[in-house]
């Protein structure tokens, strides 16, 4: 889908961003501390790119505290399975960025004493882009496997109502020096969810091929895509993958599994219970770090010198996002203008001045 274009598009400074928002959650009572990781994440989204996953959730995350379908200070309590690099962690229906920042920050600890680990996270919420505690971890010598479920959006294959979350699937890997980590971040459906959403609220078409209606038939309406189901990617497979995510993320947390996941838009009959799971290993223990980085670059270097096809460039994952990164904090992060005024009206409503 068409991203925020310069014509739609106002800029503001990441920095501006965070502090604005951060604000408001404040005025909301969640901790300064804990708002500071909030902002963080989302602005993060918008600046690689991932703006589905970023300051438009803002609207969404206040309502839901407002409602208190969100716990503002919430518990976060570590659970202990008997194994001390294994935990699972109750988020006290938490901000989901705050939830999955303190998980991943808990397992990079643990993977720094035991040499790997794993923090399966149940009662939490919507997280933002999962790219954010990859590339955390990343930057700190570790590599993690990142994955949330998330509420019903992809049917069973052979099925028309949806049954799984786009459940995405992130990885983070470091490069060594100063190089930014290498980050994977991807939904087990066509696209992730948000992309629908935007494109609703921008009021613009879908791409046929991502979704179906809620009778089965494909649709470039985001409206009946909502109501209906998002395709998963690479058909089968990409159901499979789903399924698996939501065994580690739903089942083994003891989180929601599917249905029981509630959407943050549309259910207000309680918290949504959205698990997530972080696999955290130090690779230093199976290869020396200097040879790791040298790997990894060569492996980059070679697959950049394959002959580009007609008309394209090879690319590696996350070249975009980087590319984006540089250019946003050097000219400040597009929001589009309709989203710029819902977010002026949410701030006079707690006597935070507007962005501009």
């Amino acid at each position: 889908m068409e991203s925020v274009t310069q014509k739609d598009a106002v800029r503001i400074w990441a920095s501006d961003l965070q502090t604005w928002m951060s604000s408001v959650f404040q005025k909301i009572g969640v901790p300064p501390a804990d708002a500071e990781i909030v902002t963080h994440v989302l602005v993060d989204a918008d600046l690689t790119g991932r703006s589905t996953h970023g300051v438009s959730r803002l609207p969404l995350y206040v309502d839901r505290l407002e409602s208190k379908l969100i716990c503002a200070t919430p518990r976060l309590r570590f659970e202990s399975t008997g194994q001390p690099s294994m935990l699972r962690l109750d988020g006290g229906n938490g901000l989901g960025p705050l939830v999955a920042w303190r998980a991943n920050e808990k397992a990079i600890e643990l993977a720094r004493d035991y040499g790997s680990s794993i923090i399966a996270v149940h009662h939490s919420n919507h997280c933002g882009a999962m790219s954010a505690y990859c590339s955390e971890a990343a930057r700190q010598g570790m590599i993690v496997i990142a994955l949330t479920n998330s509420p019903p959006g992809i049917p069973p294959w052979g099925g028309r109502e949806a049954f799984f979350g786009t459940n995405p699937i992130a990885f983070g890997f470091p490069r060594g020096g100063d190089s930014p980590p290498l980050v994977i971040d991807m939904a087990t459906s066509v696209v992730a969810r948000g992309n629908i959403i935007q494109a609703l609220r921008l009021g613009r078409p879908i791409p046929l091929g991502w979704a179906i209606d809620k009778h089965g038939n494909p649709t470039t309406d985001a409206q009946a895509a909502l109501e209906g189901a998002l395709l998963p990617m690479a058909g089968a497979k990409g159901y499979a993958l789903a399924l698996a995510v939501e065994v580690l993320t739903g089942i083994l947390s003891g989180a929601g599994i599917g249905p029981e996941v509630k959407n943050p838009y549309t259910d207000h009959s309680g918290p949504s219970n959205v698990g997530h799971f972080f696999m955290v290993f130090n690779p230093g223990n199976l290869l020396p770090l200097s040879e790791f980085g040298a790997r990894m670059n060569f492996m980059e270097a070679a697959i950049r010198d394959v002959p580009p096809a007609e008309g394209a460039h090879v690319a590696v994952p996350g070249d975009r996002s980087e590319a984006l990164r540089v250019q946003y904090l050097s000219e400040g992060v597009p929001i589009d203008k309709a989203l710029l005024t819902q977010l002026n009206e949410l701030g006079l409503r707690y006597g935070v001045p507007g962005l501009r």
